[in-house]
């Protein structure tokens, strides 16, 4: 028996506890779940950028990885506009009293971060390695557009972060760990700015709403993964998820409808 997590167990991982995490997002008040809960998920979008990375290197086709994960990010667009529209009473932003199109667009995607990073990492990959000048200045106004991208998707600058330490520290648990604690304890310095305000509730209430500090908890699965590929390789396998997440959450708006 093989030792370690192969890339396939670690998908199936993260696919379990991303269900739960959306499951707690949606449901937890009317199932009395404790706050701490929103802790126990927190190193799936990690995790899955890690694997996408991972991927970036092992895939045969890179044409191909990135148009399934636009085609499932702007597949997943088009169901949240739809969701949106059907439940959202007005798009106008609490804080500015303005029109918002961001409220239109808003819900979970995390296809369409994922695209625009293995994109971004593609550039930068490529621009490291290309010697023409034309091409160096055409993919560094690439990545300057990918950026806001990013920054606008789900994760945001956390994503963007953890994504760039997996691709220049590939390959170094070490170097990963050290960036990675390293942006967990920022993360946490600022949940503790929060608080200390005195008007943004307990410590508890804080900690586990402003919880992406919890990122570190990726650690174990990092050092678990033993570079295998795993499964059998079938199409279905390839393909599961990019059918499986747009449904789970589909079902998961539907029933939220229908149980207000």
């Amino acid at each position: 028996m093989e030792k370690g997590l192969t890339h396939y167990q670690l998908k199936w991982i993260g696919i379990v506890f991303m269900v739960f995490d959306h499951v707690n997002t949606n449901f937890g008040t009317q199932l009395h779940w404790p706050l701490w809960f929103s802790l126990v998920a927190r190193f799936v979008a990690p995790l899955f950028v890690f694997m996408m990375v991972e991927g970036f290197y092992y895939t045969r086709n890179r044409k191909k990885y990135a148009s399934r994960l636009l085609v499932g990010g702007f597949a997943m667009l088009m169901i949240n506009i739809i969701h949106n529209f059907l439940t959202t009473e007005s798009f106008t932003n609490p804080f500015t009293g303005q029109f918002d199109p961001f409220l239109i667009i808003q819900g979970n995607n995390i296809f369409l971060t994922l695209a625009w990073l293995f994109l971004l990492i593609w550039s930068i990959d490529t621009l490291r390695k290309t010697k023409q000048l034309s091409q160096k200045i055409g993919l560094t106004i690439a990545c300057l557009l990918l950026i806001p991208l990013i920054l606008f998707s789900e994760g945001s600058i956390y994503e963007l972060v953890i994504g760039l330490i997996f691709y220049f520290f590939r390959g170094n648990l070490k170097r990963i760990s050290i960036g990675i604690i390293a942006f967990s304890l920022l993360l946490a310095l600022h949940a503790y700015s929060t608080f200390s305000t005195g008007d943004s509730g307990t410590f508890y209430q804080v900690f586990t709403f402003d919880n992406e500090y919890m990122i570190f908890t990726v650690l174990p699965f990092l050092y678990a993964y033993n570079g295998k590929l795993g499964g059998n390789g079938s199409r279905f396998e390839k393909q599961f998820f990019y059918y499986f997440y747009p449904l789970h959450l589909t079902i998961i708006y539907i029933v939220k409808a229908i149980i207000g």
